[in-house]
């Protein structure tokens, strides 16, 4: 990783508001586009409200382990509505996001269901992370090329062996979903299985807002995912839906016994928000709109980008030198997008900008006018 955009005091900044489309960061107002509040239910009375409610119950949380005393209700029913969101048998809901891809490989190598990891090469690191502490020999495929995962799939288990591909459903930089239909034919072809870290598919794609299986309309027992509650849907914590056995492995595994839960505060925010976004799909419609209206604008100025709902759109221009005077320029007009360097986002990083629900048409002409001024 680069270390100059962590040396760099310019790209110290602290968030002193919720996030949303205008967020206080280093003591001034920004039309904010660089996060990942897509709804912004982080700042939603109601969402708030439900975490208070459930600290003055509940306390900050349980202060001990899922086998012992640390279950509550609230714990339970997040498992139960998400489980129906998801139209799943149950669910297991997690301290973090991250642990959900080391919770569902570890279970699925438990399970004895594949021999070797094939990964999207720049999948995200909690996947990197778990495809590495699950012991199998790990194999990374060119991202979102679904011929060259065959290919290497053939090369490696040429004396037989199933497969296991793991890849994001939305790649966090780019906002490119993976190819999961085409991955799935090449699974079934081999007996393996899929896994999909969801984090930013959850809530935002799909008819109903399940994902990448239901963008693509899948439904395959071979197909495994989970994400994240800190995002889309304005809580925290990690979320896996799946099938009885395959969540029971992971109740019953170290991942979940050697953790304390979730705080309920964080809980009753998750809870609140997948209750929100289930009743004003209009939320949805709204934010999908908003990715085309920018991504619309972002074409007319030049600048490559795809077609999908996604609300990310990232570019890069020939230096880090030449986007930090792109990102600083923003800024002065009061425009706060993101200069990232981080997985997918290239040696000398991306500008990287995400569009809210909440975003006026007025906030996107006004950063696509200033970003053509410079560009």
């Amino acid at each position: 990783m680069n270390k100059k955009f962590y040396q760099d005091k310019s790209n110290i900044f602290l968030m002193e508001s919720a996030p949303g489309a205008q967020t206080i960061i280093n003591g001034k107002l920004y039309n904010y586009f660089g996060g990942t509040s897509y709804y912004e239910l982080h700042n939603n009375k109601e969402v708030i409200n439900a975490a208070i409610k459930a600290l003055n119950k509940y306390g900050i949380n349980s202060s001990s382990s899922r086998n012992s005393y640390g279950t509550t209700p609230l714990l339970l029913e997040v498992e139960k509505q998400a489980a129906e969101f998801f139209n799943c048998e149950d669910s297991v809901y997690l301290a973090s996001g991250f642990l959900s891809d080391i919770a569902a490989v570890q279970a699925l190598v438990n399970m004895n269901l594949f021999d070797s990891v094939f990964i999207d090469e720049i999948s995200h690191y909690s996947n990197n992370y778990a495809a590495k502490i699950s012991g199998k020999k790990i194999n990374k495929f060119s991202h979102l090329n679904p011929n060259d995962l065959e290919e290497k799939i053939k090369k490696t288990l040429k004396k037989g062996g199933r497969p296991l591909v793991i890849t994001d459903g939305i790649f966090p930089i780019t906002g490119k979903i993976a190819p999961i239909k085409l991955y799935l034919n090449i699974v079934k072809k081999y007996d393996g299985i899929m896994w999909i870290d969801d984090a930013h598919a959850l809530g935002v794609i799909g008819e109903n807002g399940r994902g990448t299986a239901e963008h693509y309309k899948l439904k395959s027992k071979r197909l495994y995912f989970g994400g994240t509650m800190s995002k889309a849907l304005g809580g925290f914590g990690g979320i896996i839906p799946g099938s009885k056995k395959f969540i029971l492995e992971i109740k019953q595994s170290y991942t979940q016994f050697g953790s304390t839960p979730p705080p309920s505060s964080a809980a009753a925010a998750s809870l609140m928000g997948l209750k929100i976004l289930k009743e004003n799909p209009q939320m949805k419609i709204k934010l999908w709109e908003n990715a085309r209206k920018l991504k619309n604008g972002l074409k007319n100025l030049g600048v490559e980008v795809d077609d999908s709902v996604v609300p990310i759109a990232a570019f890069n221009l020939d230096s880090y030198e030449s986007m930090r005077r792109v990102h600083q320029r923003l800024m002065e007009k009061r425009i706060m997008i993101q200069l990232i360097n981080y997985i997918g986002a290239g040696k000398s990083g991306s500008l990287r900008i995400v569009v809210f629900s909440t975003h006026t048409e007025e906030q996107i002409e006004h950063l696509l006018y200033e970003l053509g001024k410079i560009l």
